[in-house]
């Protein structure tokens, strides 16, 4: 477990918040990535499959008032060939936009960063025939991976990158990176990710098949993952929002704290 002191509240961080939220997204994804076509320095963290999607090829720049961490960032991005993204974890200096433009990196969204205080979640439920299960390895890591894969709508060799096997994950409740799925008729049919750290418990891949979608499964394994953190002694949860999930999250009761800027380069 992290030994960094859990944030009692969202006030408790003032305007650390955004940055906070932000960080969330940068720890862990150093944390879960590995192996050949991973580049983690401590200005950005690269990896390129050469899938064709853009999260496939993608950076997390921390500095966001750099342009010469962004040029390092990006330049293996737009000569791989394949769709690509740059995702700073602030706003965008006017010098880093033009190197981004420069580079043929297009501003896509800005990504929500979102947090709630745990205990005053939105109370959700499972419709009768689902159940929610913990994720270690093996094959029923590799079945998450594939969930995660049709409910994002990515390529496998993406979806793969955050494999609970590949993650060396366990069903611990009390490991610092826990993996849910909710199944039906013992297929897995939604995503989640827990990760503590940094004093705050955050949510990631959370997906849902097409076919399941629309029936709270999606809010669901995003509340009870955090109720497992608040038993931990978490109190404050985080996340980054995808446009899909922007509504959902806010009926549970997370808040906006600034964004994240994505800017995505699509070759030809």
């Amino acid at each position: 477990m992290p030994a960094t002191p859990r944030h009692h509240s969202i006030s408790s961080l003032g305007a650390q918040i955004g940055p906070v939220i932000a960080r969330h997204m940068d720890l862990l994804f150093r944390d879960v990535l590995r192996g050949e076509g991973v580049v983690a320095d401590p200005r950005f963290l690269r990896y390129i499959t050469g899938e064709p999607h853009p999260f496939g090829n993608f950076a997390i720049i921390s500095d966001s008032a750099d342009p010469s961490a962004t040029e390092a960032a990006i330049e293996p991005l737009r000569r791989c060939g394949a769709p690509a993204a740059a995702l700073h974890l602030g706003p965008v200096a006017a010098a880093v936009e033009e190197r981004l433009a420069a580079s043929g990196f297009e501003p896509h969204d800005v990504m929500p960063a979102m947090a709630v205080e745990i205990e005053h979640l939105s109370p959700t439920s499972l419709p009768p025939g689902y159940r929610l299960v913990r994720i270690g390895g093996g094959p029923e890591g590799d079945a998450w991976s594939e969930a995660f894969a049709v409910g994002y709508e990515l390529p496998r060799g993406v979806a793969g990158l955050f494999s609970p096997t590949v993650a060396g994950a366990t069903t611990g409740d009390d490991a610092s990176m826990q993996f849910f799925a909710i199944e039906k008729d013992g297929r897995q049919v939604c995503t989640s990710l827990l990760y503590l750290n940094d004093g705050v418990a955050g949510i990631y891949c959370v997906s849902t098949i097409p076919d399941e979608r629309g029936k709270g499964l999606g809010a669901h394994l995003t509340s009870e993952p955090l109720s497992v953190a608040h038993r931990l002694g978490y109190r404050v949860g985080v996340l980054q929002s995808s446009p899909m999930g922007h509504g959902v999250y806010s009926r549970l009761g997370f808040r906006d704290f600034g964004g994240l800027p994505l800017h995505v380069r699509l070759p030809g």
